[in-house]
């Protein structure tokens, strides 16, 4: 039976659905951080013929074409169960089938892993952070990095995710990047395994990053001024594990995100006084300092001062990775001298403003009472002339006898201020007045011009 075409048309044309609409996507920002995919169980396996070699099929995309497929004779094996592994690639180069690996089985669901979900979201978060530091490090010229297992845990819970290695030239250097709390047993277990797989030439770096808690204990900042340069670096806490790891020298430092941080010791200190020093009042403050011990922070430090330095460095020879950061250490040690000769020198100029401000002050001696008069030398003083009244004749004042300076007196009080002098009284001066004046010129103008008589 034929459907008209009206039925046919209504078919092709999509249905309205009533209700609202539904939102806009938001716009993508710039600011918005974008979070790295996790990598999906079926990407990843452990290579057993390579020595525990950590398979990426997402970033290594010619692994399906140079890896034999399916079970390999066991080599593939699960990240989080330890299962053999089955390895499926595209038939053709046309094909549009994604290369992955599987679970060995033929019972339904056998295709699955078998371990816990908590386990494998770990090893995913585990192998996100390695991965991605070993993205930024292969793009570093003539560096070549991978991951790598040890293949004897396989199936287990990871403590420590796998190691990264990463060989430049004939130079090998082996990463760990734990992300939970260390013991001192696991520490010493790596720390020995590295060195019996790789030998004692490799370095072996420990790198945690400055915003996990579980490794990172801030403890403030300082401000240093290497060779006049005034820079800021960050100090830390550090934790057992980390100081087991330096002592046993292995290599610590910190990730923030293209910047390494490199440790130096930091030691509170408090300057001796020595002699002709005064370390009291306002210099009581200098007298605390900070001392640095390195290439490495020694064992007995208070906290740790980190120096930046870009990742980059480690793309150079082994024995030029750390050169800059080692010349920022020795700029500090060599600024720590100099500030200790200065404020040992402010110590001396502050005892000498102390002695000067403590020496008694000069006083005036002044003749005792019992002292005969005629044992102190008389001075004649000039004295101001007065002028008699009646007669106009200048009349000296008579002369004072005054005493002479003393000597200083090298102890005692001030003696109270001698009582001065009664003053003489000034002369009164006559007030100016009209009636006075005129009567005067009134007899001065009658014996010039005398008036004629009649």
């Amino acid at each position: 039976m034929t459907r008209p075409a009206a039925s046919r048309s209504s078919l092709s044309r999509p249905r309205t659905v009533s209700g609202p609409a539904a939102p806009a996507p938001l716009p993508a920002t710039r600011n918005s951080r974008r979070r790295t995919a996790l990598p999906r169980m079926s990407e990843l396996a452990i290579d057993q013929s390579a020595a525990g070699r950590i398979i990426d099929l997402r970033r290594d995309p010619q692994a399906p074409h140079s890896l034999p497929r399916g079970l390999a004779g066991g080599r593939y094996r699960c990240c989080a169960c330890g299962a053999r592994l089955i390895l499926t690639g595209p038939a053709n180069a046309a094909s549009h089938f994604t290369p992955r690996f599987r679970h060995d089985g033929s019972r339904p669901g056998s295709d699955h892993c078998s371990a816990p979900a908590q386990q494998q979201a770990d090893i995913q978060a585990d192998l996100t952070r390695v991965l991605d530091l070993r993205d930024r490090l292969s793009a570093l010229p003539g560096v070549t990095a991978w991951l790598q297992s040890n293949p004897g845990q396989t199936g287990q819970r990871w403590e420590v995710p796998p190691a990264l290695i990463m060989r430049r030239g004939n130079e090998t250097a082996v990463i760990e990047r734990p992300r939970r709390p260390l013991s001192p047993a696991l520490v010493d277990q790596q720390l020995k395994a590295v060195r019996a797989q790789h030998g004692a030439a490799a370095q072996h770096w420990w790198i945690f990053d400055s915003d996990d808690p579980a490794h990172y204990t801030s403890a403030g900042s300082l401000s240093v001024r290497p060779r006049g340069q005034a820079l800021t670096h960050r100090k830390v806490q550090p934790t057992p594990a980390q100081q087991q790891i330096n002592t046993m020298t292995g290599a610590v430092c910190w990730l923030t995100d293209n910047t390494l941080l490199i440790p130096y010791g930091g030691h509170s200190h408090q300057h001796t006084a020595r002699t002709g020093e005064d370390w009291s009042g306002d210099m009581a403050s200098w007298r605390h300092d900070w001392r640095i011990s390195r290439p490495r922070p020694a064992k007995e430090a208070d906290w740790w001062g980190l120096v930046p330095l870009p990742l980059s460095a480690l793309d150079r020879p082994a024995d030029q990775r750390l050169s800059a950061a080692f010349q920022v250490m020795a700029d500090l040690a060599h600024a720590e001298q100099g500030r200790e000769r200065h404020r040992r020198r402010l110590a001396r100029n502050h005892t000498q403003h102390s002695t000067t401000r403590n020496r008694p002050p000069q006083q005036l001696q002044l003749p005792t009472a019992d002292e005969p008069p005629s044992q102190a030398p008389q001075q004649t003083a000039v004295t101001p002339a007065m002028r008699s009244k009646a007669t106009g004749v200048v009349i000296p004042e008579p002369t004072i006898a005054s005493a002479a300076v003393p000597a200083v007196a090298p102890t005692g009080s001030l003696p109270r201020r001698a009582a001065a002098a009664p003053e003489r009284p000034a002369e009164r001066r006559s007030r100016f007045s009209w009636r006075r004046l005129l009567p005067h010129r009134r007899r001065s103008n009658a014996q010039i011009n005398p008036t004629p008589e009649d």
